[in-house]
This record gives structure tokens, C-alpha cells and sequence, in this order.
């Protein structure tokens, strides 16, 4: 594991990608976030996977008002290709 965070304005929170879905018989074009797993930590010592909802604008396992604390990137599989 690497070393935590404790900046939880740096944790990646994703990016937006444009969609296009058929509505209907028209076709739209949407901007639909796309979040980035992190590893989080809470103040009450539990860590957890978690992802930035961009809707709620919070953590997911975390509320507004009770945040994590620290984070990690997600780790990749030691066999995965680069």
C-alpha cells in the first residue's frame, strides 16, 4: 500500500465524458460523470473503497458533514499491463 493522503481535495474524482442515448425517437447529447475508485479513510478508523458522487457532491460511504479523512489511489493487479 502507498502512503495516505490527507488532502482530500487532491483524490481524483473522476472526469466528464459526453453520451449520446436515443430518447425517445430523438437523440441526445449529455455530459455524464465518470468517478475514479479510491481507497478512503474515515475518522473512526474504518477504510473503505469509495468513489466521488457527483450528484450529492460527497464521498460515497461518507456523508457531507462526516468526510474522509485521508485517501489512496486504487491499487492495480500486480500481473496487470501497463
Amino acid at each position: 500500500m502507498g502512503e495516505w493522503n490527507f488532502n482530500m481535495a487532491d483524490a481524483p474524482r473522476g472526469e466528464f465524458r459526453q453520451v449520446t442515448r436515443k430518447i425517445g425517437k430523438n437523440e441526445v447529447t449529455m455530459e455524464e460523470h465518470v468517478p475514479v475508485l479510491i481507497i478512503a479513510a474515515g475518522n473512526d478508523l474504518a477504510v473503505t473503497p469509495s468513489k466521488w458522487i457527483e450528484k450529492e457532491q460527497r464521498w460515497n460511504m461518507f456523508t457531507k458533514d462526516v468526510p474522509p479523512i485521508a485517501w489512496q489511489p486504487w491499487p492495480t493487479h500486480p500481473e496487470a499491463s501497463s
